[in-house]
């Protein structure tokens, strides 16, 4: 999708196709059995050789752990074939994720962080003989991918990055440091963006370029001590006057912001799947304790609010894989860019992984707060998902301010998606239309109020987000189902279609409510009362 045009027109033109595709676990059916394949093996590997609790207390995941997930193969997930590697679409390598993530977030997030944000820079930005040069070796797990952008004073404002590379005395020099570098303390090569001044003839601009950690002047420090993901490496890494040679310049000198955010594209649906792999196990763990733990004479699962609650987790979780899906197929089949896309996964799979675990607490009782019982630690693995590869509060002003170029008359007249699903769908298609062309009508009148003024109003901008996320999630939602659920089915006759009935209905609430809120802020910010509060006592 181009940036000056909205995120469901090309979706809802393209729905027939793009529902067959989402509805799809893989690209193809040879792609299938190869994932298959690699599902087993991920699932005989969690079960015999994770043990999460020993990974905590270590505080890493282990040289013997990593030298059997490369002899398994996980490291070169993305990596092209002929470069030693699986070549899984975006589709099939974030399955192999999730399912990892169902047994152990520590694991996942090294597999997943190496997969997708360590690796796109060198797969599609670096010239062809650095490639053939690193890949062969990063696909084996002899190197570990890394990705370095975030400073101590340039996280979310990645524009704000103080690390430098120069040219002095014709040689590249990079200086500076990175910190919260996710797998810093296993790689093997390192992305890492700086700034770029007068480089390449540009007064001002950022460069990406790759680094072997083991090159002189690269320092890395101590493992930092985490709330979670305890077995994952964090570390900060030192640059003192490292020499860059000119063939590690990944992509366009000073167009390294441009190559970063695309790089976090990528990245954040590789860590939203992470996320969906996480809601998933902590739903299965609730559903096998309520259905053996007996209260008054019954199982907590003959209640009616336990089941209304596991239903809820169970549509959620569905809501977040069709998000998921629809994000790697719109990517896999080169539909266009899903900068806008990803920032809906990350955001729905992080807080949607969040609000399962809590509730699979919650349902678990006493037992669930016990370390042993392991919800308790995918709550805290979870945690950090709404902040990394970007914070969820950042995005949602990114989506927001993104509909300032969409066109009015196109908000205007969106296309419809009841014309074109099944009358098993029909009923939840048209609510979504209404709720689709709401939005559109309110986004055109919000941007002719407050044109780029709207940057100004923060809060609005979130509230705005928050009515985009559930109407998207609903979107592709049906056309999961649309694609999957027999013609003429019928809740009681496919639980597939209950589920999406039942989702769909979910984010339609949801989506209301956020309009609620919409309004009310873009009636009255509240400015004055927020000044109030927050005067000095």
């Amino acid at each position: 999708m181009a940036s000056k045009q909205d995120m469901f027109t090309p979706l809802l033109n393209a729905f027939p196709d793009l529902s067959k595709r989402v509805a799809q676990p893989s690209r193809d059916p040879d792609e299938g059995e190869v994932l298959a394949a690699l599902l087993g093996e991920v699932r005989r590997y969690g079960r015999t050789q994770v043990d999460s609790e020993a990974i905590d207390k270590r505080g890493a995941l282990g040289k013997e752990m990593l030298a059997q997930v490369a002899e398994q193969g996980w490291f070169g997930l993305t990596i092209p074939e002929k470069l030693g590697g699986a070549g899984l679409s975006v589709k099939a390598a974030t399955r192999v994720v999730a399912e990892l993530s169902s047994y152990n977030g520590s694991l996942a997030t090294c597999v997943g962080l190496h997969s997708g944000l360590g690796l796109y820079c060198l797969i599609h930005l670096a010239r062809p003989e650095l490639q053939e040069r690193y890949l062969p070796h990063v696909a084996s797990g002899e190197r570990i991918a890394a990705f370095a952008a975030t400073e101590p004073n340039a996280g979310s404002d990645i524009a704000g990055v103080r690390s430098t590379l120069k040219e002095v005395d014709g040689k590249l020099l990079l200086n500076g440091t990175k910190c919260y570098v996710t797998n810093g303390g296993l790689c093997g090569v390192l992305t890492v963006l700086a700034a770029s001044p007068g480089l390449g003839g540009a007064r001002s601009g950022h460069t990406m370029v790759l680094v072997d950690p083991a090159w002189p002047g690269v320092q890395r420090g101590a493992e930092e001590h985490k709330l979670g993901l305890k077995g994952s490496s964090t570390i900060t890494i030192d640059f003192d006057n490292v020499e860059i040679p000119r063939d590690h310049v990944l992509g366009e000198v000073s167009k390294g912001l441009e190559h970063a955010h695309a790089a976090l594209t990528w990245g954040r649906t590789f860590m939203a799947a992470g996320c969906l792999g996480s809601a998933q196990a902590a739903l299965a763990a609730a559903r096998a304790h309520t259905a053996e733990r007996v209260q008054f004479g019954r199982t907590l699962d003959r209640f009616p609010l336990v089941r209304e609650q596991l239903a809820q987790c169970t549509a959620d979780v569905y809501t977040v894989e069709s998000v998921i899906r629809l994000t790697s197929d719109i990517y896999d089949a080169g539909l266009g860019d899903i900068a806008l896309d990803s920032t809906v996964a990350k955001i729905i799979a992080s807080e949607g992984s969040w609000n399962v675990i809590d509730r699979g607490v919650q349902l678990m009782g006493g037992m669930g707060y016990i370390e042993d019982a392991g919800m308790a630690r995918r709550l805290r693995d979870t945690r950090v998902t709404r902040i990394f590869e970007g914070a969820n509060d950042v995005l949602r002003l990114h989506l927001a301010s993104a509909t300032l170029s969409w066109p009015s008359a196109t908000l205007l007249s969106l296309p419809k998606a009841a014309p074109v699903v099944g009358d098993e769908l029909r009923e939840a298609a048209e609510a979504f239309d209404r709720l689709l062309a709401k939005l559109g009508e309110a986004l055109a009148r919000i941007r002719k109020t407050h044109g780029f003024k709207l940057f100004e109003r923060q809060s609005l901008q979130s509230a705005m987000a928050d009515v985009m996320i559930p109407t998207y999630a609903m979107l592709a939602v049906l056309l999961r189902a649309s694609g999957s659920v027999p013609p003429g089915a019928t809740p009681q006759t496919s639980r597939e279609l209950a589920i999406a009935l039942y989702a769909t209905e979910r984010l339609e609430h949801q989506a209301e409510a956020a309009f609620t809120v919409m309004n009310r802020v873009d009636a009255s910010p509240g400015l004055d009362k927020i000044e109030a509060v927050l005067a000095e006592p």
